[in-house]
């Protein structure tokens, strides 16, 4: 059964009534929020996360956690991320026994249309999947309105700055929020004081990292790292700003497999590509195949565990080890 994202973040308990939901899609910021959501909702439940390599590399351990009889809770949820069609008959065997005191909650990233797992979920009544698809300016400025309610100084011209100060973001956006939360204890928004706090001359200096790092120009990357300052603060912003390039060099990727020219590829592909950015695409887009791209978005979560537990005593040399990382992938043959 489809559900639309908007009507699950307004009410959650709709999700009572499927034993499996499929959370998936390219907005992470929503798959985070819901996420959340649905923890705070079934607080009373058991809650374990693994994500699917872990099931991969362990063919007893999902079968362990849904049959055997907690000590804590009666009811357990279970949420893995990551997911594909890696593990799809571990899916179909779940919904062939479900259980009213467990819930599966499965997070992927954007799924074709063509996928099995995304067509199961999608004709099967009994289960529920949410498409996360990305906001724009007007679901991102409700967004900020529901998260800032009650503080003054959140003129238009705010919303604007926060919104593109994001790149339409939510996962950046939520950390932007964050900031204003931890700043204005008042709950009263200064648009001088939010312009400092907000590091914009800094997050825009990263894109010459990421353009070096995904073109492979060690040279330019290593100059750019010398420039800029790494704050421990963004790192999300670093990894939202790397994000969406990778996911638009992978949507590239499949509208150049279409056209078989890559030019014409550059030229259709929607949202369009500005036309000062389009010889930084031509140069990237020759480095990268669907197989490094999906490497890189492997890197790109496996960072953000890392920056999740690490207490943020260290992400700026997490990110700088992750562009590294990047640019030697970018020039590998492999």
């Amino acid at each position: 059964m489809i559900l639309k994202s908007f009507i699950i973040e307004k009410n959650i308990s709709l999700l009572e009534k499927y034993s499996v939901s499929l959370i998936y899609g390219e907005n992470i910021g929503m798959k985070d929020d819901i996420k959340n959501k649905i923890k705070k909702h079934f607080k009373e439940y058991e809650q374990i996360s693994f994500n699917q390599n872990d099931i991969i590399k362990n063919e007893n351990l999902l079968d362990e956690h849904i049959y055997n009889v907690s000590l804590f809770s009666k009811k357990k949820i279970i949420f893995i991320s990551e997911i594909s069609e890696k593990i799809k008959s571990k899916v179909l065997k779940i919904l062939d026994n479900p259980n009213s005191d467990l819930k599966i909650f499965l997070f992927a990233q954007n799924l074709e249309k063509k996928s099995s797992v995304r067509e199961i979920f999608e004709k099967e009544k009994k289960t529920g999947i949410i498409p996360c698809y990305q906001d724009n300016q007007r679901t991102l400025a409700e967004y900020l309105r529901k998260k800032l309610y009650g503080y003054t100084g959140l003129s238009q011209e705010v919303i604007n700055l926060l919104i593109n100060n994001s790149g339409l973001d939510r996962k950046t956006l939520s950390y932007e929020i964050d900031k204003i939360k931890t700043l204005f204890l008042d709950k009263k928004i200064k648009f001088d004081k939010l312009l400092e706090v907000l590091n914009s001359a800094n997050n825009l200096d990263f894109d010459s990292v990421r353009d070096a790092c995904l073109g492979g120009e060690k040279e330019n990357l290593n100059k750019s790292l010398g420039n800029v300052i790494l704050q421990n603060e963004d790192a999300y912003f670093y990894l939202n700003n790397l994000s969406r390039r990778i996911q638009k060099l992978h949507d590239l990727n499949e509208e150049y497999e279409k056209e078989k020219n890559l030019e014409k590829a550059i030229d259709g592909i929607r949202p369009p590509i500005f036309w000062k950015d389009k010889a930084i695409f031509y140069k990237q887009i020759k480095k990268w195949n669907m197989k490094k791209l999906l490497e890189a978005k492997k890197s790109l979560f496996d960072t953000e565990i890392l920056i999740k537990t690490k207490m943020n005593t260290n992400n700026n040399t997490l990110i700088k080890n992750l562009v590294i990382n990047l640019c030697n992938k970018a020039v590998s043959t492999s």
